[in-house]
């Protein structure tokens, strides 16, 4: 048996971690080529095939799989040779890919990155939010936040945080119209709301039942088209807490009757839960999560005129 190239690890990690060549490629820096051409290399100098082309992507053999972790420890060792080298503190390094819905990425996720700058400079964030449902396609993300929680094998799936949505309206709005006592004084109200096929509010049983007394005058699938709608006049808008609740521009209404909690889910594909940049912001994003809870679940306030 020739003697392995240990830099080969590294190309037999990234497909390992990513299973797609063309994103291990993009990890790496490098063309995908470049990666099938180190792991077929290291293969030979093995003497053993350590995957198997799938449906799903590169998998593993059985090979691959009792190589992984004497990979993962050279991985370990030379950054920790790397730090005694330099005598820098060890920090991971690498890029994580996080897809997230609209409003979480951009109002949670987002504005608490600079904390996790601070202490990690070392890992680059590339954030992806999307109004979409995920797919959850081989290598489409690192970590994942999501509404919808999936049932594949596959990935670990944890409670990130729970979050309430409300119903708000703009002072404009509510001082020119008929006061909001109980839920039955919608029906002289406008409503902003979301297009029907998206509506999956099983938390909120009366749903169906505020749409249907309510004047639905804007229907759309963007959260932030919603509450700008709602911020302009439009009618009252039912949205997370997040974005509302400490935006100047809105004042709550009838908080007590009309509310709904949903959970946020992170979810990491099995294969990354040993990769140390992965797990370092994930415990970034469950502090970031205790740390906004109130923004999340803000408590009960006096609801607008």
């Amino acid at each position: 048996m020739h003697t392995m190239n240990l830099d080969d690890l590294r190309y037999f990690l990234a497909l390992t971690r990513y299973g797609r060549l063309t994103l291990a490629a993009e990890r790496l820096g490098v063309e995908h080529t470049t990666i099938r051409r180190r792991v077929v290399a290291l293969e030979k100098r093995l003497g053993a095939r350590l995957f198997d082309k799938t449906a799903g992507g590169w998998t593993p053999t059985a090979a691959g799989q009792r190589l992984l972790p004497y990979a993962q420890r050279i991985e370990a060792e030379s950054e920790a040779a790397r730090t005694a080298v330099t005598g820098r503190e060890h920090s991971p390094r690498g890029t994580v890919r996080i897809v997230a819905t609209d409003g979480f990425g951009s109002k949670i996720i987002a504005p608490g990155l600079a904390r996790l700058r601070a202490e990690h400079p070392s890992i680059e964030v590339e954030l992806v939010t999307s109004s979409q449902l995920l797919s959850y396609a081989v290598g489409e993300f690192d970590i994942a936040v999501t509404i919808n929680r999936p049932t594949r094998p596959g990935y670990q799936v944890t409670r990130l945080c729970d979050y309430d949505l409300r119903l708000y309206g703009s002072r404009s709005y509510l001082a020119g119209r008929p006061p909001l006592r109980t839920p039955a004084d919608l029906a002289r109200h406008d409503l902003v709301w979301f297009v029907e096929s998206l509506l999956d509010l099983p938390e909120l049983r009366s749903a169906e039942e505020i749409a249907a007394q309510a004047n639905i005058v804007f229907r759309t699938t963007n959260l932030f088209a919603q509450l700008e709608g709602a911020a302009g006049g439009v009618g009252l808008g039912l949205v997370p807490c997040f974005l509302a609740h400490h935006d100047p521009r809105m004042l709550p209404v009838l908080h007590e009757e009309v509310r709904a909690r949903r959970t946020f889910w992170m979810i990491v594909p099995s294969r990354l839960l040993t990769t140390e940049r992965v797990s370092v912001v994930c415990e970034h994003l469950r502090e970031t999560a205790r740390r906004d809870r109130a923004r999340l679940i803000p408590p009960a306030a006096a609801d607008g005129p």
